[in-house]
């Protein structure tokens, strides 16, 4: 499979390797602080903690694959690498890092998710659409993980190309796949970050402290800007005969795409930390029925008082 015209020395493993610790790293500071906050300074840990830690879990697993592919030869021209078995090696952790990635990101999305149940949790409406959209993002999940598993018969085909009997599907298909995830990931950033703004409006806080936390609840969208950016890569993971160096950048932006979700999450929380900092304006108690900082009684429709 040797592509006359490359230069099979060069490697995008470092990049891979550098971003992937910088951002785990990141995402760690991230969710020990939410962890911090959450169970030890208001002790009320939520089940959208519970899946955040969850979530970091299954991303430093997900690291652990790529930091054995890269052992193995990720990031490397696939025809540099002269074994086949630390070939097919490499191959197999990248199929089992991609499959992690699509677990990652439904949990991620969950513990937004719930998360925003708990600060809608007087208004019947948003309930019944961020419901809705839970179903909508698991179902999808869950159909894109088996037919990811399932793409080769047998499985094991899918990375290991001396197996000559069998079949797979197409490339261009796992590229429409890939095409239509990352679609319905980057509507879930923008309505997840965008939905919180008119509710936290109606909250009695200070403009500044509402400014703030709208601000922290949109900083889901920055994920999306790396999604985007990986959708442009995506055609790269269909050169299958190269693909353990031609798909490196999409996988970079992948990392880069999961971590800033879990920090933006992450950091959506912390309130009461920034209180206890005495960052002003942000003042109130914190409890599982007074959400990070939100005072859900204020959502609540009330009749219109005459004064």
């Amino acid at each position: 499979m040797e592509n006359p015209g490359v230069d099979l020395s060069e490697t995008n493993g470092t990049r891979l390797l550098i971003t992937n610790f910088v951002f785990l790293a990141l995402s760690w500071i991230a969710v020990t602080l939410r962890t911090y906050t959450r169970a030890y300074l208001i002790r009320s840990f939520c089940t959208n903690d519970w899946i955040m830690l969850i979530a970091q879990v299954t991303f430093t697993i997900y690291s652990g694959f790529l930091y054995a592919g890269l052992e193995a030869g990720i990031g490397r021209h696939n025809a540099a690498i002269e074994d086949a078995d630390r070939e097919v090696a490499a191959l197999k952790w990248q199929a089992l890092a991609i499959s992690m990635y699509i677990v990652l990101m439904l949990l991620i999305k969950l513990s937004i998710g719930f998360f925003l149940l708990r600060i809608t949790i007087h208004m019947t409406a948003y309930v019944r659409i961020i419901r809705a959209s839970l179903a909508l993002i698991f179902i999808s999940s869950a159909v894109v993980f088996f037919w990811n598993i399932f793409q080769c018969i047998p499985v094991e085909k899918q990375w290991d190309y001396r197996i000559m009997y069998g079949q797979c599907v197409q490339p261009d298909e796992i590229v429409v796949v890939a095409y239509v995830m990352s679609a319905i990931t980057i509507v879930t950033d923008f309505f997840y970050a965008l939905i919180p703004i008119p509710m936290v409006w109606k909250v009695k806080m200070t403009i500044q402290a509402k400014a703030t936390v709208v601000l922290i609840l949109g900083m889901g969208i920055f994920a999306s800007v790396a999604t985007t950016v990986r959708i442009r890569l995506l055609p790269t993971m269909a050169n299958l005969d190269d693909v353990l160096y031609a798909g490196t950048d999409a996988m970079i932006w992948t990392i880069i795409e999961a971590a800033l979700a879990i920090i933006a999450a992450s950091l959506a929380t912390i309130r009461p930390l920034l209180r206890v900092l005495r960052v002003r304006g942000f003042d109130s108690s914190d409890t599982c029925e007074n959400i990070e900082g939100v005072d859900l009684q204020a959502l609540e429709p009330r009749p219109d008082r005459q004064r």
